[in-house]
């Protein structure tokens, strides 16, 4: 087994430029920061390393998360959530062995890893609703979200798509913004989406949306895998009037959007109870007034909840990062560590 990347900074949930901590985050997988501190509290199943959102199953990074985990890898597990494929290739025996999965992305996702046909479908960012309220008065633009690695100017893109603004999902690294990116995208008229999780966002939401063809689709099995779990086909448009039309023509017609409470009731973390009464009643499955007169009555028990949770949290995360100190140390000397 490689030795632990000392330069990788330790954290059981992992995300993609998580090493990058001061740099540009990507929106989507930043929104696993959100899920730690809105929504989950600590793990209802242990696991070496959790991946709670993005396009992570792949070969490669179960390997090196459990190398910078310094984990064996014969004995360690990583957790994936609602998480996808990057491709139909599915993973060698071996690897599979060291990943567990609770949900996944979509239907292309399950078939090529051999999940059961009742697997839970569906991104951890159609939650966002549960977490972030829609702004109660839309700001009407049409959007362009553009891909983490864009290179064209946001300028080219608001001429040549016909969109009112151009926002990059490239943010700064903080959860004031990823709040305002989704309340702008919840806000929006329509939007063009340039990266896949800006349309589950607006998916999420009920905002009209569309793919967006910039000349480079980044990652195709994603769009097919988010698609054929809500339903729409996988078409893109290059512009605001095309993207008015596939949505109008092809996705209104046949958007099945998913319920939540299934997806928060296979996370590999215990959720917050508020939370779940939130997906309750978004599902159909509980009276939004009752649901309130609850909430209200319990206001000062969900906070005091809140509370806990994060102390909970903290707690656990101290204890596993003794445990990775502990397990760099015996690597160091030679000598066999427990891995869970």
């Amino acid at each position: 087994m490689n030795a632990p990347d000392s330069t990788v900074p330790f954290h059981p949930v992992r995300y993609w430029r998580q090493e990058q901590p001061a740099g540009p985050q990507n929106f989507g997988d930043y929104l696993a920061e959100l899920f730690l501190a809105e929504m989950l509290v600590v793990p209802a199943w242990p696991a070496d390393a959790y991946y709670l959102v993005g396009s992570v199953i792949r070969e490669q990074r179960i390997r090196r998360t459990l190398a910078e985990h310094a984990v064996d890898g014969a004995g360690g597990r990583v957790a994936f959530w609602g998480c996808g494929l990057r491709s139909a290739e599915p993973l060698p025996a071996a690897v599979a062995s060291q990943a567990v999965f609770f949900g996944v992305r979509g239907p292309r996702t399950r078939d090529a890893l051999g999940l059961p046909a009742d697997t839970v479908l569906g991104d951890p960012g159609l939650l966002l609703p549960l977490l972030i309220t829609a702004p109660t008065a839309k700001h009407g633009r049409t959007l362009c979200v553009t891909h983490f690695r864009e290179p064209r100017s946001a300028d080219d893109i608001r001429r040549e798509t016909g969109v009112d603004e151009v926002v990059s999902a490239a943010i700064a690294p903080s959860l004031d913004e990823l709040r305002r990116i989704v309340a702008l995208i919840a806000g929006a008229e329509f939007v063009l989406c340039g990266s896949l999780h800006a349309a589950i966002t607006a998916c999420s939401y009920g905002v009209p949306f569309a793919f967006f063809d910039s000349g480079h689709v980044d990652v195709p099995f994603k769009w097919e895998d988010f698609a054929a779990s809500v339903g729409i086909p996988c078409r893109f448009a290059r512009t605001l009037a095309e993207g008015r039309g596939l949505h109008r023509e092809a996705i209104t017609p046949s958007l099945c959007p998913l319920p939540l409470s299934p997806i928060l009731h296979v996370a590999p973390f215990h959720v917050l109870p508020d939370v779940l009464l939130r997906a309750l009643v978004h599902d159909g499955w509980a009276d939004p007034a009752d649901i309130a007169t609850a909430r209200a009555q319990l206001s000062a028990a969900t906070r005091s909840a809140r509370r806990a949770a994060r102390d909970a949290q903290a707690r656990w995360l101290i204890q596993e990062r003794d445990r990775f100190e502990d397990r760099r140390r015996a690597q160091a000397v030679g000598k066999p560590s427990d891995s869970t």
